[in-house]
């Protein structure tokens, strides 16, 4: 009896044993997804289960809202349970979890990413860009000839033509990202390196106000002013509701706002153009955030979770996903733009080719579009002896006064 006794505890113990291993194996390459964007989190679930059948890998998703997920973010990575994949935007905050950036430069999507739109750190390429997202003049092609973006002077000469068909000519509108922030990301976007010029504006000695790319934003925005509604009396829908019904010629808008069209008959074609300040022809475009794999994970984990990317940007099922599931801009060059809507074809075509402006008001004091330029662009405005220089020496010493 004693024999069988042991002989039932000894199984017993390898049983448990096994199992205890086995759940180990699974909880060591496990991926655990913690992102932001909740109004993915369904689709990407299911996109996770497609991925479980397929490889056998057990993924899970965390999720945070987008104003509470940094402050999450740092907590979770100093748990006992942590992600694999989280995310990161491009800049301050990839340096800030620099010591939790794996690379995967291994990962087939890699190649699929052109230069501009990489996450690199230490030479090393440590993301993948969730999507794309760009702004610029989206424009009635029926009203403004595409000349008109050729340069400076043809745009101004456009604009007072316009003017003079009853048109409101550039629609910008009173909320403070479209009044002020996104314009003004162009001349400090235009500098030969923005970032370095940023870093080397905050540590004091430059005025804006003498320099060749802001007097030209000055003037044009005085253009803008003579030759436009005013947008304080201008929101977001109505502006692209004059746009839709042929009231105005232009938005100063990005592809986000093709949504905003699907309850107007709209009977033109309609474009996304740049706003030729110097003579620009890049669009506004950027990587709002990066997948990033946690390096502080086991090498497994590590593995499986560049699998992963790996599936969601090159797989039929993955890039299907990204494109009809999440509506996403592909930023990889792999995932076909054919069906995208006109205003996100153009963002991705830009993206594709190189053809952009940075986005630099990610590295501008925090909230200082809100608190200090939108009050400072509404006094310009309703004032019509304030000249664009005036404004700028404005913003110039709000954004100084910031940094002390």
């Amino acid at each position: 009896m004693s024999k069988r006794i042991v002989a039932l505890i000894c199984l017993f113990l390898m049983t448990v044993g096994f199992v205890f291993a086995t759940g180990s194996r699974e909880e060591q390459g496990k991926i655990i997804i913690f992102q932001s964007k909740v109004e993915i989190t369904d689709a990407l679930s299911e996109a996770a289960k497609r991925f479980t059948e397929e490889t056998g890998i057990p993924v899970e998703i965390w999720e945070s809202t987008g104003d509470d997920y940094r402050a999450q973010l740092k907590l979770k990575l100093a748990g006992d349970e942590v992600p694999t994949i989280f995310s990161v935007s491009k800049g301050a905050e990839a340096d800030m979890f620099k010591s939790y950036l794996a690379n995967i430069s291994s990962g087939l999507i890699q190649s699929y990413i052109s230069n501009p739109l990489s996450l690199v750190i230490d030479g090393k390429e440590v993301g993948v860009p969730y999507n794309v997202e760009g702004y610029g003049l989206v424009t009635n092609d029926d009203l403004v000839p595409e000349s008109a973006f050729n340069t400076e002077e043809a745009f101004i000469k456009t604009l007072k033509i316009l003017a003079s068909q009853d048109l409101n000519t550039l629609g910008l509108s009173q909320e403070s990202y479209f009044l002020i922030g996104h314009i003004l990301n162009t001349p400090f976007a235009l500098m030969a390196d923005p970032f370095d010029f940023i870093k080397k504006y905050e540590k004091g000695g430059i005025r804006l106000a003498r320099l060749f790319e802001f007097k030209a934003f000055a003037s044009l925005l005085e253009t803008i002013r003579d030759y436009s509604d005013n947008p304080l009396e201008i929101n977001y829908d109505r502006a692209c509701g004059d746009f839709a019904t042929g009231k105005t010629a232009m938005i100063h808008q990005g592809n986000w706002c093709y949504g905003m069209f699907k309850d107007y008959d709209i009977n033109f074609k309609m474009s996304m153009q740049p706003l030729p300040l110097l003579d620009n022809q890049k669009l506004s475009v950027s990587v709002p955030y990066y997948w990033v794999v946690n390096s502080q994970t086991t090498n497994e984990a590590q593995a499986n979770s560049i699998k992963f990317l790996d599936w969601l940007y090159t797989s039929e099922v993955g890039m299907d996903y990204i494109v009809n599931k999440f509506g996403f801009v592909p930023a990889v060059s792999n995932i076909s733009i054919d069906k995208l809507d006109p205003l996100s074809a153009s963002v991705a075509t830009a993206a594709r080719t190189g053809n952009t402006l940075d986005w630099t008001f990610g590295l501008w004091p925090m909230n200082i579009i809100d608190t200090d330029f939108a009050p400072l662009c509404q006094k310009f405005f309703t004032t019509p002896y304030m000249s664009g220089i005036d404004l700028v020496n404005e913003i110039d010493k709000a954004y100084q006064s910031r940094l002390k």
